[in-house]
């Protein structure tokens, strides 16, 4: 995720050096053949190319509306997956320590439970990483060798062990199997939009648009300036790389498990995870918090 104000220009260029090619080539070409030829049947009717620009850009910002959207839906999920093991980890925490004083069971018996439950909220959150982002590497510490929801299957087996032992109250579950529901929630909808792209429609579409309009815009703009032809290239370029950076903005928010400075911030959030439910259960060397790195939060 990019934290910081300006983005870099290098990265700019590299999403958008392809189509401002493109662009390019027609901005130059147009004024090019105009003067090589002055043959006005080059000139294209503005009012036809701006209905083609205002049509164009409804149809970007719908694509690129659609990209944020997911984008916003799976931050929203893996922030589900934070506060659901924040939560679960204080009803184990409050039901074991009040057992263990009154008796039922051990303050050893009590830690155990809720290490447990900690260490296996800290492997769902790294193992669902896994899952959704296979190309990111993962800390030594987390070695990922089964599925998110296997994960989850031991907790609810901790949670029920819990019950019989007397570590947690017979109406535990009741509090408790929310905040299940909850990770396997997230976890489904982390998988859709892992494995679900926005339609491609769009995408092609979008891009084929882009390009008819970088064409045919510099041969309109050639009837508004006849009298310099050569500003038809800068004006050109300004308005077909409006629409590239539209374009390739919502590419980049379309995949936020990708890989990329715009993902989601999926290690940052398993270390959250991590370090506050360690720090719950009072472990003395929890992990730090992840900082961003030259301005993006991995």
């Amino acid at each position: 995720m990019i934290v910081k104000r300006n983005l870099s220009t290098r990265r700019v260029i590299e999403y958008t050096a392809a189509p401002m090619a493109w662009a390019a080539l027609w901005a130059l070409a147009a004024p090019i053949a105009f003067a090589a030829t002055d043959d006005r049947r080059l000139i294209l009717p503005f009012p036809v190319v701006a209905t083609l620009g205002a049509a164009l850009a409804i149809f970007v910002a719908f694509r690129n509306n659609s990209a944020f959207m997911r984008w916003n839906e799976a931050r929203a999920a893996w922030q589900t997956v934070l506060v659901a093991s924040r939560t679960l980890t204080r009803q184990v925490i409050a039901s074991t320590r009040h057992a263990s004083a009154g008796g039922a069971i051990t303050e050893q018996q009590a830690a155990d439970t809720q290490q447990r439950v900690a260490g296996l909220l800290v492997e769902f959150g790294w193992t669902l990483a896994a899952t959704t982002r296979p190309s990111r590497p993962r800390p030594d510490a987390h070695r990922i060798e089964r599925r998110p929801d296997e994960v989850v299957i031991d907790i609810a087996d901790v949670i029920k062990e819990g019950i019989r032992t007397g570590a947690l109250g017979q109406f535990d579950p009741i509090s408790t199997e929310p905040q299940l529901v909850a990770l396997n929630t997230a976890q489904g909808a982390i998988e859709r939009i892992a494995m679900t792209p926005t339609l491609r429609q769009y995408d092609y579409f979008t891009r084929r648009l882009i390009g008819l309009f970088a064409l045919v815009a510099p041969f309109a703009l050639l009837g508004l300036v006849p009298d310099a032809i050569w500003l038809a290239t800068p004006l050109s370029l300004i308005l077909s790389g409006t629409f590239v950076v539209l374009a390739v903005t919502g590419a980049a928010n379309d995949d936020p498990f990708a890989d990329r400075v715009t993902d989601v911030p999926i290690d940052a959030i398993c270390t959250q995870i991590e370090h506050d439910v360690l720090t719950a259960i009072g472990d003395p060397d929890p992990p730090r918090l992840l900082e961003p790195l030259d301005g993006y939060l991995w």
